[in-house]
């Protein structure tokens, strides 16, 4: 069951942005099927999903700030756009970290996941999208990230909020979490000793 239906909702219009993007989706989906199944992620299979992510992550985040570079964006939103791209990276090298220590390590991943492409693709990624088509078409990088953030209607701007806010709340659960288990591992070997 594809939870995540790929649509034009999810189209940018920039071709290589949208195929990684589409890659991320299927990422997803797989988890989903894995929870619908009510199988647990094996260790194996975890590792090949971490590998897909990282891959991911490294060539569409490169991919994407090369692109915002190129057309000249307003710095404003290449900064916050790259902050998010390195708090993902941050996320997912926590969750590998302390992958031992999950109860459902799929459901985990899968809100993760979840939230990572309702904030980032159906919303940052479609403002750079639609600030580079400004761009482009002659307006400056300034006006162009004016318009876009004072064109926003507040129902989409209050559901992103809400995303970004649950993104924010897994990333702080699994700093938590790592720290948890770096104290626990401290304390066995202190017992140990």
């Amino acid at each position: 069951m594809e939870a995540f239906v790929w649509n034009r909702h999810f189209f940018t219009g920039i071709e290589i942005v949208d195929s990684q993007h589409h890659r991320l989706v299927d990422i997803t989906n797989e988890l989903g099927d894995v929870m619908l199944g009510g199988d647990e992620l094996s260790e194996g299979r975890m590792q090949i999903l971490f590998k897909e992510l990282a891959d991911y992550a490294r060539e569409h985040f490169h991919d994407e700030e090369e692109l915002m570079r190129q057309a000249g964006l307003d710095a404003r939103h290449l900064d916050l756009h790259v902050k998010h791209h390195h708090q993902f990276v941050e996320q997912l090298t926590t969750m590998w970290r302390v992958r031992g220590a999950m109860k459902h390590p799929a459901e985990t991943f899968h809100g993760f996941l979840s939230a990572w492409l309702a904030f980032h693709i159906l919303g940052e990624d479609q403002v750079m999208a639609r600030q580079i088509a400004r761009v482009k078409a002659g307006e400056s990088a300034q006006i162009a990230y004016e318009l876009e953030t004072q064109s926003q209607d507040n129902s989409t701007v209050a559901l992103l909020m809400a995303l970004k806010t649950v993104f924010h709340l897994l990333a702080e659960q699994n700093h938590d979490l790592a720290d948890a288990n770096q104290r626990l591992l401290k304390e066995i070997a202190t017992h140990r000793g």
